[in-house]
C-alpha cells in the first residue's frame, strides 16, 4: 500500500526571473538604499556644524556631511582636531572666525579629531567622493611628523587614530597588524555603502555595539524609536579645558622631527592634494599652527629645517599656502591647538 503523502522538505524553487529579482533587491540594498537613508536632524545645513566627538569614526556620516557641505558652501576646511576645535566651543572655531571675517557663511568645518594625513588619504579616497568642484583649505599639522612613531614608521605595534582608514596590506605599517576578518571588513566598508551604513547605525545609535548585543543590553528599548531620534548633535563645549599649555603643566619637548622627504605622513598628504585636484577642487594649504614655545632649542632648529623643506616644495609645485606664524605663548592649549583668541588671530591674518 502506497503512503498517502510523501516525506520531503518544502523548498522554494526560484525561477530565472526570481533569481534576477532577488539579485536586484540585494544590489539595491547594498548600493542604493543607504544613499537615501533619511537623517532627521539634516546635519549638513549649518556651516558651524562639526561631527559629534563620539562619532569621529562614523565615516558614512562624514560622507553625508562633506557632500552636503560641498553642495552648499564654497569653501571647505579639512583637517584634524585643530580645525575641529578641540579646546573651543562651536562659535569659537577657526571656521566661525573666518565666516565672521567674510561677513557671511561661506566656510564649512570638515575637521575630524585625530585625522593624521595617512588617515586623511583613506577618508578622502574612500569616503570623500562628495567633495568636488569646491575650494578646499587643507590643513597640515606638522606635529604628525614629530617622530617616527607619529609618522607611523615605528617598528612596534601601538594604538593610533583611525586604523580603518590606513592601508591594510600595502605598504606595511608596523604599528598596525589587522587580522584577516578585520581587513575584509575594512575593504567591504570602503566599497559597499551598505556596510558603511551598518557601521553608522552601530556607532550613532547603538553605543558602538551590534544590534544583537545592544538589544541584549537594552531589552526594554525599541531600536526603531532610538533611530527615529536622529543622529546626536555635537555638544557645544570644548573637549578639553580651555587653558594654556603652561597652566596645564606641559613641559618643554625635545621632539626629534624627521626629514620631509622621508615622511610617510607627508607623502600621504601630497596624495590627498592629488585626489582633491583630480576631482576638480582648488586646494589651499594651511601649514600649522605649532607651538614652538614648547620646543627645546635643538628641537626648534630641527623643526624649522623640516618646515622650510616643506615650504620650498610647496613653492616649487606652485601650491598656494599660508604658514601660520608663531602665536603668543599663552594662546596655545598644547603643542598645536590654539585657544579661541589664537583662532581669531589666524582668521584675521588669513
Amino acid at each position: 500500500m502506497k503512503p498517502s503523502f510523501i516525506f520531503s522538505s518544502n523548498p522554494v524553487r526560484l525561477s530565472g526571473k526570481d533569481w534576477l529579482a532577488l539579485t536586484a533587491i540585494l544590489l539595491g540594498l547594498l548600493f542604493f538604499f543607504p544613499r537615501f537613508w533619511p537623517e532627521s536632524d539634516k546635519s549638513g545645513l549649518s556651516p558651524g556644524y562639526r561631527l559629534p566627538s563620539e562619532l569621529m569614526d562614523d565615516y558614512w556620516l562624514f560622507a553625508r556631511w562633506s557632500g552636503a557641505a560641498a553642495a552648499k558652501y564654497p569653501l571647505l576646511v579639512l583637517g584634524d582636531s585643530v580645525i575641529w576645535g578641540h579646546y573651543v566651543k562651536m562659535e569659537d572655531t577657526l571656521l566661525e572666525y573666518l565666516n565672521e571675517q567674510a561677513g557671511k557663511n561661506i566656510f564649512a568645518n570638515l575637521g575630524v579629531d585625530g585625522l593624521h594625513p595617512v588617515a586623511m588619504e583613506g577618508l578622502i579616497r574612500y569616503h570623500g567622493g562628495g567633495i568636488r568642484d569646491s575650494a578646499v583649505i587643507l590643513h597640515l599639522n606638522l606635529l604628525w611628523m614629530s617622530s617616527k612613531k607619529a609618522d607611523l614608521r615605528g617598528e612596534e605595534e601601538f594604538r593610533f587614530n583611525h586604523p580603518r582608514l590606513v592601508p591594510q596590506l600595502f605598504p606595511d605599517i608596523k604599528a598596525h597588524s589587522p587580522s584577516l576578518p578585520e581587513i575584509i571588513g575594512v575593504i567591504a566598508e570602503r566599497h559597499l555603502p551598505f556596510i558603511g551604513w551598518v557601521n553608522h547605525l552601530r556607532i550613532a545609535y547603538f553605543e558602538n555595539m551590534s544590534l544583537q548585543l545592544w538589544t541584549v543590553e537594552n531589552p526594554y528599548k525599541n531600536p526603531l524609536r532610538v533611530m527615529a531620534q536622529g543622529v546626536p548633535l555635537p555638544e557645544n563645549r570644548p573637549r578639553g579645558r580651555p587653558i594654556s599649555w603652561t597652566e596645564r603643566g606641559i613641559k618643554r619637548q625635545d621632539f626629534p622631527w624627521i626629514k620631509a622627504e622621508e615622511s610617510f605622513q607627508l607623502a600621504s598628504f601630497k596624495r590627498v592634494m592629488e585626489i582633491l585636484k583630480a576631482r576638480n577642487n582648488q586646494v589651499f594649504v594651511l601649514l600649522g599652527p605649532l607651538n614652538s614655545h614648547l620646543l627645546t632649542e635643538e628641537s626648534l632648529q630641527r623643526y624649522n629645517t623640516m618646515k622650510a623643506e616643506i615650504e620650498r616644495w610647496l613653492e616649487e609645485k606652485g601650491i598656494v599656502y599660508y604658514s601660520v606664524p608663531v602665536l603668543p605663548s599663552e594662546l596655545y592649549a598644547d603643542a598645536s591647538h590654539p585657544l579661541k583668541e589664537g583662532y581669531a588671530i589666524i582668521a584675521e591674518e588669513l
